[in-house]
């Protein structure tokens, strides 16, 4: 299958819980020699699955590690979030991650969710439209830092970030800057921030069409602040359940939509379910409309066999 002159890639992300170091690595390794682009950690502190307990380990030391212990596949956090470190010391982290890895660092940000782990941690947990309000300086302030040159001093007062000549040193390998992602579908504040300063934009687990709506939205904003939306890589995020038959993969479809209140098609749109044909079908789909990034986001245990499927029957139609 031919899917368009356009450069198509893909990502998995492993959630780093409930695992090991040993089999995260196996399976980074894994995916670099399926020719996956990317693979990601999570930026949380609780475990997502078996009613939040167990353990779980921290997504940047975590990725540090996987990257390090690779050599062609890049990586990210996905996404971190903007409650959770100080930007400043973000930028410096990822500057950082990038020079280890010489330049295979994805940044990924986001404005935080979870109230819960904030709570548990002591964590400020702001309203959803300050949050986003942060997000939007922690970008402009980050980029800044990204963009001195040697020597320079980086100056900010923002409503709640400072810098008071600082000074940013080494820049990272990847020139101008490691691509910066940032995650979310909210069309009044959150799609603004992703115009004004993303490089790549990822929303998850959404109806085709629903992201269709999303990308004209970010358009509109795009022309709003003078920006390029061609400029901006658009990524989607599809959770996978493979099957050995389309029927099996249209009854899971059927039960997503009973418990989401939504419609079978906009669930069987939301996430790769079925069989390789199936999810062969829906990429074609999303590159339609625009997107070019695929990533697979995978909880524990982690389903290898299927995974290696994907990468060795999906992946090979579209790269």
């Amino acid at each position: 299958m031919q899917s368009s002159q356009r450069s198509i890639k893909f990502g998995v992300v492993f959630t780093p819980e409930h695992t090991t170091f040993k089999e995260l690595l196996a399976l980074y390794r894994m995916v670099e020699d399926l020719g996956f682009d990317s693979a990601w950690t999570s930026d949380h502190f609780i475990t997502s699955t078996r009613g939040g307990g167990g353990p779980r380990y921290e997504g940047w030391v975590s990725l540090t590690y996987l990257l390090s212990h690779t050599e062609r596949i890049r990586g990210g956090v996905y996404v971190s979030g903007v409650t959770h470190r100080h930007p400043a010391v973000l930028a410096k982290m990822a500057s950082t991650l990038d020079a280890i890895s010489n330049g295979r660092l994805i940044f990924g940000i986001g404005a935080a969710y979870n109230q819960a782990e904030h709570t548990a941690y002591g964590i400020p947990f702001y309203t959803a439209a300050e949050r986003i309000h942060r997000l939007d300086e922690a970008c402009e302030l980050i980029k800044k830092l990204w963009s001195l040159q040697p020597g320079e001093r980086a100056n900010y007062q923002g409503n709640y970030y400072n810098l008071a000549d600082a000074p940013f040193e080494p820049q990272s390998v990847q020139k101008p800057h490691p691509p910066m992602l940032i995650g979310g579908g909210g069309e009044k504040l959150t799609l603004r921030v992703v115009a004004k300063w993303a490089d790549w934009w990822n929303i998850q687990e959404r109806p085709l069409e629903e992201v269709r709506r999303k990308m004209s939205i970010l358009e509109q904003h795009c022309q709003a602040v003078g920006r390029n939306y061609n400029d901006i890589k658009k990524t989607v995020g599809l959770p996978f359940i493979m099957t050995p038959d389309r029927s099996r993969g249209r009854a899971l479809a059927e039960r997503i939509a009973q418990r989401r209140g939504i419609t079978v098609e906009e669930a069987a749109s939301s996430c790769y379910l079925g069989t390789v044909d199936d999810m062969k079908e829906l990429t074609q789909r999303y590159i339609d409309i625009g997107v070019t990034y695929f990533t697979v986001p995978l909880l524990p245990p982690f389903r290898v066999d299927d995974l290696r499927r994907f990468g060795e029957e999906v992946l090979p139609a579209f790269i």
